[in-house]
């Protein structure tokens, strides 16, 4: 019976699988094991939206890759993504993204999209499951051994980032980021804006009780943002690195370990530590999987 999160990911990574096949609510709920009705409940208490919702924007997100990336017509890239109509699609789409199929496509090819495989990556296989980053899947518990990081100092690239900031108490950081991410991305797609890469937190401030975090998408130089949406260039530099392997609910136990790190070789921080969200959760169902590229900016000596 399908109580938690984790429960629930084998379910997402099946639906996102064959996002275009319509899947009735009785089926879902069988598979689980529960009743229709107490399985939507769970389902929209877990997920943050109701299947039907959860499913369609899978579909719309999947259209959006074959408008990008296809010469189908609208029509044919409704079909496939599993509408049923033109009418229909178009007025779905229409209101997810901002503007209709046909203009979605030509303000993607104006922007240079269409040969971006990246980009339509990202909108197939990030989209649909960014609220579920940075969540977390389960307690803590002493039976969970430390573990070991590996922690490396490399050179790394500037990157445009396009972020919303929030301040919120530590406990509700994955709660606030889950309103956050789906909303950059929103912005970057309804724009035209190229994503190169996975979802990125940095922690601006971080206080006993609070912590400032600015969270979005690597997205191309370039890029504007609009209202609360910014961007910034994080700098090229050095930083130490380290990957994290497991639930998010150990993240902390690998910013200590660089932390730890920093002093131990006489490094000074050069700039928020951030992490950056390797595994999708949505592809990945088991949080044992996951990996969290934690990166750790330094000064370096003059």
């Amino acid at each position: 019976m399908v109580a938690t999160l984790e429960q629930m990911l084998p379910i997402l990574a099946r639906l996102s699988a064959s996002r275009a096949e319509r899947r009735s609510l009785a089926e879902l709920a069988a598979e689980a094991g529960r009743s229709p009705s107490s399985f939507q409940r769970a389902f929209s208490r877990l997920v943050g939206e109701s299947p039907k919702q959860f499913t369609r924007r899978l579909q719309l997100e999947c259209a959006a890759v074959l408008l990008l990336t296809t010469d189908d017509s609208v029509l044919d890239v409704a079909i496939a993504a599993g509408f049923e109509s033109h009418e229909g699609f178009t007025r779905a789409f229409s209101k997810h993204f901002g503007r209709p199929p046909k203009d979605f496509r030509a303000h993607g090819a104006a922007q240079g999209l269409a040969d971006d495989l990246r980009h339509a990556a990202l909108l197939t296989h990030v989209g649909p499951c960014l609220h579920l980053f940075r969540a977390s899947t389960s307690s803590p518990s002493p039976e969970h051994p430390a573990m070991h990081y590996d922690i490396t100092q490399q050179s790394i690239e500037e990157t445009t980032l396009l972020y919303k900031s929030a301040r919120c108490e530590h406990a509700k950081v994955a709660q606030t980021l889950g309103a956050i991410l789906p909303a950059v991305f929103g912005h970057a797609t309804a724009e035209g804006i190229a994503m190169v890469g996975p979802p990125v937190t940095l922690y601006v401030e971080w206080g006993p009780g609070m912590v400032t975090i600015h969270a979005g998408m690597p997205v191309a130089p370039g890029a504007t943002g609009k209202g609360d949406v910014e961007v910034a260039v994080l700098p090229a530099g050095d930083a130490a690195v380290a990957i994290h392997t497991g639930s998010y609910d150990g993240l902390g136990d690998a910013h200590a370990a660089i932390e730890t790190y920093l002093h131990e070789n006489g490094l000074q921080s050069g700039g928020p530590l951030r992490e950056v969200y390797l595994t999708d959760p949505g592809e990945v169902p088991d949080p044992a999987e996951w990996k969290t590229q934690i990166i750790w900016p330094v000064k370096t000596a003059e």
